[in-house]
């Protein structure tokens, strides 16, 4: 009598259902923590960058109103989210800093859009949820 060797094909069917049905699970957990990790990113911008508008503000008794004046630059977030300045509320006394995802950051992370940041320290964020506490890790 012959021994067998190898697998079977049913032994080699079951094996592939278990590791797609594991990477089913593990890749969109995977995704949310790669989105979570860019946003982080964003948040470590901002909070930078307002840490520079206070010394800007102790030199020159006023707020810039660029990010290149406090020696930044819009991709300073890293490539998924660009940060700014905003216009509208840049005066001597207020700022706003804005970071805005872009690319698969913009079409994955639906919730938090937009994340801002203003002189007084209040953490503000856009998306599908408007000032979404998760945005901002709270």
């Amino acid at each position: 009598m012959r021994r067998q060797q190898g697998f079977t094909l049913i032994e080699m069917m079951i094996v592939l259902l278990i590791v797609a049905i594991l990477a089913a699970v593990a890749i969109p957990s995977y995704r949310r923590y790669v989105v979570r990790s860019h946003r982080v990113d964003a948040q470590r911008a901002l909070t930078e960058l307002a840490a520079r508008q206070e010394r800007f503000l102790y030199s020159n008794n006023s707020y810039a109103d660029s990010v290149s004046a406090l020696g930044g630059t819009s991709s300073m977030a890293g490539s998924y989210y660009t940060v700014q300045v905003d216009p509208a509320s840049a005066s001597t006394t207020t700022y706003t800093l804005v970071a805005t995802a872009v690319g698969s950051q913009h079409d994955d992370d639906t919730q938090c859009q937009t994340l801002s940041l203003d002189q007084a320290g209040r953490q503000e964020s856009t998306g599908s949820t408007t000032n979404d506490p998760k945005c901002w890790g709270r």
